[in-house]
Parts: C-alpha cells; structure tokens; sequence
C-alpha cells in the first residue's frame, strides 16, 4: 500500500519541528526522478524541500512554508516505488503519526524553566551514564505457562532451542560484560534468545532488525545510525551497548523487571497507556486483567522458559555445541572502500568481511566519511594496510547493480544514468522491444564506470547485498 499525497499533507500542520525519522529514511531509499527530464538532472530532495519549508514557517512564511511541506511530502510519496519499502516505513509512519498528535507546539514567551525542571532527555542521559543498582529478573519455573513454554521447546523444537544456544556463544561474553558494566542482570543474555535466536540479521514482518530487534525510530533514539549506508542494529557492540541503554532506562521507568520486559516487547508508551486504563501496577495484574495483546502477555513467561534452558541445557535434556566468537582487528580507513577490495586485501572471501561487518549496508564502506572503522580477520591487520597501500583505486563500484522500472522511464535515459548502451540493456534482461519497458520490471544493469558512482539508483542492489 502506497500513503496517498493528501493523506500525509494533512498532517502537515503538525510539522513545525526537526525531520522526522521516517523523511530520513525515506529520503536516503528514494531512486529516480517520475519525470521525463534527463537523467542528469537529479530528483526533488524530499528532506532539502521539507528544511526549506521548514525555514519558511519559521520566518513566518507560512503560505509559502505549508505549500513547501506539501511538496516535500508529494516528492516522498513519489519515491514509494519499492512494494516492500511501505511495509518498512510503517513503524517511523506510526511514530511520526503519534508525534502529530501530541505535538502542542512552541512553548509561550515567559520566564525561563526553573532550574529544578528536567527533561526528559537530560533524565535519560543521567540514568545512562552510570551503573545502577537494581534488583534481579524474577523467573518463575512453577508458572503455567512458562512450563508450556519448556514443554514445547524440549518435547517438539530441541533441534531449534540448541542451535539457537549454540550461535548465544559467538556473543555470550560480549552481552554478559556489557549488562555488568550498566550493572544490569546477567538473565538478560537470553533476552536475546527470545527477539532473535541469536540471529544477527534477523528480520521480523514489522521491521525490527538485529540481535535485539530494534525498531528504527528506537534505535535512532538509542544512538544507533540507520541510513542507505549503515544499518548499526546489525552491529553486535553497539545494538548491545544501545539495548542495555534501553533496558535500563525501562527499569529507571517502570521500577519492575516484569513490566521493563513487557515495555521492551510492547514500546514502553504503549505498556504506560495499559497500566493507565486498567488501574494496575504490575505486570500480574495487567496479565490477569487481560489488558495486554497476547504476544506481549506471553512475552515474560517465555522469557523466563529461555532463562531456564539457557542456565541449564541439559538439566532439559539439550546439549548445544556453542560456537565462539570470530576475533577480529579494526582499521580505520581515510576513504570509502569497495568491500571485494577489502577482502583481497586481507586475504579472505567477501563474505568473510560481511560477515564482521554486518552493519555495512552498500558494497563499500560509506562515502564522504574518513575515519570509518572496519574489521578484518585478527592477525591480517598489517598486511591488509600494506596491500591498500598498493591499491590505486580503493572503491572502483559494483560490477552489477538491480534496478526496478518506474513510470517514465526509458531505456535510453536509463542507459544514459548508468553510462550503458540500450543494446545491452536489451541483451542482458533479454527483452524484445524496448517497448515492452513496464513500470515494476527489475533490470540487472552493468554500469560503465562513471555509472556506478552514481548512488541513488543503486538501492535495490544494496538491499539485496545487505543479507548476503
């Protein structure tokens, strides 16, 4: 399903405040231009249209401002041509929806806050900078429910439960130091269990992603960089260091494990609104007022289940061989690097330096930032840096890029971007008359060399890259 135009321009009035995650992302996928205009020409920025707008409103153009937004928001919907990307940006939709809602606006001219005022920002940043004490997670065995859980783990899924033990040791050690350090429990680790098995690219229908399945809008709130380039819910670290952050400040929030569980699996608004309609104040009472969806009311008792097999597998007849962690040395780069280059570098298939990079979501490290830390095998560091040094060209592009037909293309203009022929273009996707070019058909395009540096056309390339 495609947002209409006029749907999202209703909410413009809302909009008098910094971007919203979702024009960010969106901002970073958008392809091609709809118009007829040479390839050269590149299309409407959805985010520089929407900041002019924003300046306009700000200056008290506000005619000027709203029509401004309106094209910002038409410019967005536009690039929506990706059928999977709605289902993506539904999450940042529904947040920028609830920040519509409750938005009232500049606070009146006045005196200044007083000094014993906090916000809510500067609360959490308190609660994250030092180690709290805090009471243990309460795991319940005798519970009902957690014994179905255990039932059908050990009984109908033990080929499952010990693979997903087995992958926990590749981050047992890292997790485990991380919750001592924020002096969260240790029964935390197999959190992970429950959101992921442990996968570091799992992905779930609603778009949450990584070991700790971090919606976007969350992890964006939490530090961590989702752009075209970089998708950090994916890093190991820095989703841990962000997910014991979260964690925390739900204690901070909540005061009970039970409920920071629940608000983790439920979004800690929605966990507030329960409590508040149904007069409750914990997680028991919400459970036995039935409150809550089901997945969130099962949500702890299975955590408790993972708990238990975890500590002990084979008091539950499991026994996982556990893997173990893949060392690895960091190098920082002066530039954007190609990562096929990167492996002959350091001696090793691509797939190796994907696999201790996962974050990267492009064939190469991302452009216009030196600095950019990548990992390669431990022990190659020093003669991966004296093979870069020979390579004159660090990022010569991908050899193959994927690219979904929109309305008003052609394929002399597509030629054109990605400096081709139309001939090839016809004998590589073998079509017999050019013609026959639909909106929705997916080209698999060689560009010339100046074509692959292109990076707006790019994206369904990368996508696809981004799980291998």
């Amino acid at each position: 399903m495609i947002f209409s135009a006029a749907f999202i321009w209703s909410l413009a009035p809302a909009f008098a405040a910094p971007p919203t995650p979702a024009a960010s992302t969106a901002s970073a996928s958008v392809s091609v231009s709809t118009d007829d205009a040479p390839a050269s020409d590149p299309p409407a920025d959805p985010l520089s249209l929407y900041d002019a707008a924003l300046a306009d409103l700000r200056a008290g153009r506000d005619d000027a401002g709203r029509a401004g937004l309106k094209k910002a928001f038409d410019s967005f919907v536009d690039g929506l041509d990706d059928d999977d990307l709605p289902g993506v940006l539904r999450p940042d939709f529904a947040a920028m929806i609830d920040k519509a809602r409750d938005w009232t606006g500049a606070e009146a001219d006045g005196p200044a806050a007083p000094d014993m005022d906090v916000s809510l920002s500067v609360l959490r940043a308190a609660s994250s900078s030092s180690t709290v004490k805090m009471q243990g997670v309460r795991i319940e065995p005798d519970n009902s429910i957690v014994q179905r859980f255990l039932s059908i783990y050990t009984r109908q899924r033990p080929r499952s439960v010990e693979a997903a033990l087995a992958r926990s040791g590749r981050y047992r050690d890292m997790i485990a130091s991380e919750l001592k350090r924020k002096g969260l429990p240790p029964e935390l680790l197999y959190l992970v269990m429950v959101e992921s098995e442990y996968r570091v690219d799992a992905v779930s229908p609603s778009g949450a992603a990584g070991l700790w399945q971090f919606m976007p809008g969350t992890a964006r709130k939490y530090g961590l960089e989702v752009s075209y380039w970089v998708d950090e819910r994916y890093d190991p670290v820095k989703s841990t260091r962000a997910a014991a952050r979260y964690l925390s400040d739900l204690y901070h929030w909540f005061g009970d494990w039970e409920l920071a569980l629940a608000a983790y699996n439920r979004g800690e608004g929605g966990i507030g609104r329960d409590l508040q309609f149904s007069r409750s104040t914990d997680f028991g009472a919400l459970s036995g007022r039935k409150v809550l969806p089901a997945e969130t009311d099962l949500y702890v008792p299975k955590f408790m289940a993972c708990v238990l097999l975890g500590r002990d597998p084979g008091k539950y007849g499991l026994h996982p061989v556990y893997e173990t962690a893949a060392p690895y040395d960091e190098v920082t780069l002066a530039r954007d690097l190609d990562l096929g280059v990167a492996a002959k570098c350091a001696g090793v298939p691509e797939a190796t330096i994907r696999q201790l990079n996962p974050q990267l979501r492009a064939w190469c490290t991302p452009k216009n930032r030196p600095g950019f830390v990548l990992r390669v095998p431990a022990g190659t560091k020093s003669a991966f840096e004296q093979a870069l040094a020979q390579v004159k060209d660090w990022n010569p592009g991908p050899t193959k890029v994927r690219y979904k037909v929109r309305r008003g293309d052609s394929l002399g203009l597509i030629a054109k971007h990605y400096h081709t022929t139309v001939k090839t273009l016809i004998a590589d996707n073998k079509i017999r008359s050019a013609r026959r070019l639909r909106p929705g058909m997916t080209l698999v395009i060689r560009p010339g060399r100046a074509g692959a540096k292109g990076g707006r056309r790019r994206r369904h390339h990368s996508k696809k890259r981004r799980r291998s």
